[in-house]
């Protein structure tokens, strides 16, 4: 069977590497996505190996130890030298995928008496000319010198280039970009600027974020396991004394939903967060009743005078069980907008002061998104597609994230085998 596996996750390495061993011939398609950013988890030593993985390593006399998780150590002594490994048997393609359809069939065709499965999924991938034309230079001299200086030249922009599978094993994970807006669009989003970043971008912008005047108020907008690590990488950001960030959540209890499954380190870091901030913001509160009733005990006279005390604002400012209707950019381009609206169906129980208005609008410097998607914009298939296995791979600040992901693969091994048995008719 010849099979294309998609993705750079730790799974998709697991998942090249049983099928190479099941005799497949495979073409693994690796891309920009990882999952290295994330690093306020606790992972266990074992995380994201295999007796499989180990069993190839010493094969080569080579051997993966770690007292303690690192993806520094997991990516040089690991996946490194299994992916090199594969290489050497196996294509591996960092190219990207462009579309995956089957090769004559329409999304919905039946062919009478037998399954679809019965025709070929095509899959069309972008090649980098300049790699395409050194691997001709290397692998065939003898075409590479009969290239014209035209040729070379019509090269120049990518090329598009496809091959036919039996199976495609889609391990990609959910970090795609998706819309600020939970249903899908934000009015105004297009136009969205470089003051909006989203999914793994979002999360590798957090992690450069320092205390500033150009960055004093943020919206986060989302509050599942990547926006727990965004805040998470930009602690030092929000402890700084004029920062404020703003969490836009449809969760009527922010991250509540994540704090149930969440690895214990992850946990652990968010709970003590918001506990200090919660603790420092009620000290300003107590610090404000205090002059206040100073304030208003002066005579009338001196009240005219001093200032009334200005009532603090929380750090953490919460907008729970909103949207994202609209984002707008002024034209000095200096602060973003959130248009921001709360359902009826949903309660915000998070900072509840903020439901009273239909609308509402903040001003930020940036804004995160920590919405994401599967990106399913290069299919084009049936509904459960025979022969089309998709698993979306647990985030790494997930308890047992790992376990998962193998149990399912092995489901997805069970139910390939059977489309090959004897029995099977297609």
């Amino acid at each position: 069977m010849k099979i294309a596996i998609l993705g750079s996750t730790p799974i998709a390495l697991e998942t090249a590497l049983r099928f190479h061993l099941h005799g497949a011939a495979l073409t693994w398609y690796e891309d920009a996505e990882n999952f290295f950013n994330f690093t306020s988890q606790g992972l266990n030593p074992d995380a994201y190996i295999s007796d499989v993985g180990l069993g190839v390593l010493k094969e080569l006399n080579l051997s993966y130890e770690a007292s303690e998780f690192s993806w520094a150590n997991w990516k040089s002594h690991y996946a490194k030298p299994l992916t090199d490994y594969l290489k050497a048997y196996q294509e591996v393609k960092s190219d990207e995928v462009v579309s995956i359809t089957k090769r004559f069939l329409a999304p919905g065709e039946v062919i009478t008496g037998r399954s679809r499965f019965l025709d070929l999924f095509r899959l069309i991938y972008k090649v980098n000319p300049k790699d395409f034309i050194e691997e001709q230079r290397e692998s065939n001299p003898e075409t590479y010198e009969r290239m014209t200086e035209e040729m070379l030249k019509s090269l120049a922009n990518t090329i598009e280039m496809f091959q036919d599978y039996d199976l495609i094993l889609d391990m990609r994970s959910d970090l795609f970009k998706a819309s600020a807006s939970a249903s899908g669009r934000a009015l105004g989003e297009s136009r969205a600027s470089d003051k909006v970043s989203y999914g793994l971008e979002a999360l590798e912008f957090s992690k450069t974020l320092r205390p500033g005047p150009d960055f004093r108020e943020i919206g986060l907008v989302g509050s599942d396991s990547l926006s727990a690590e965004i805040l998470l990488s930009m602690e030092d950001w929000i402890r700084e004394k004029h920062s404020r960030l703003f969490i836009v959540t449809t969760e009527e209890e922010p991250f509540n939903n994540f704090l149930a499954v969440a690895d214990s380190k992850t946990r652990s870091k968010l709970e003590k967060l918001f506990q200090d901030i919660d603790h420092e913001f009620e000290l300003e509160v107590d610090s404000f009743t205090k002059k206040l009733r100073e304030w208003q005990e002066l005579d009338d006279f001196v009240q005219v005078k001093i200032p009334r005390p200005a009532e603090p604002i929380p750090r953490l400012n919460y907008f729970s069980g909103h949207n994202v209707s609209a984002i707008d950019e002024l034209i000095d381009r200096k602060r973003m907008f959130m248009t921001l609206e709360k359902p009826e169906f949903r309660d915000g129980k998070k900072h509840p002061e903020n439901n009273h208005l239909d609308l509402k609008t903040i001003g930020v410097d940036h804004i995160l998104v920590g919405h994401t998607k599967k990106n399913l914009e290069v299919l084009t298939l049936d509904h459960n597609e025979a022969g089309f296995f998709a698993l979306i791979p647990t985030r790494p600040n997930v308890e047992g994230g790992w376990s998962k992901d193998l149990a399912q693969l092995e489901g997805i091994e069970d139910e390939i085998f059977k489309l090959f048995s004897p029995a099977s008719s297609h």
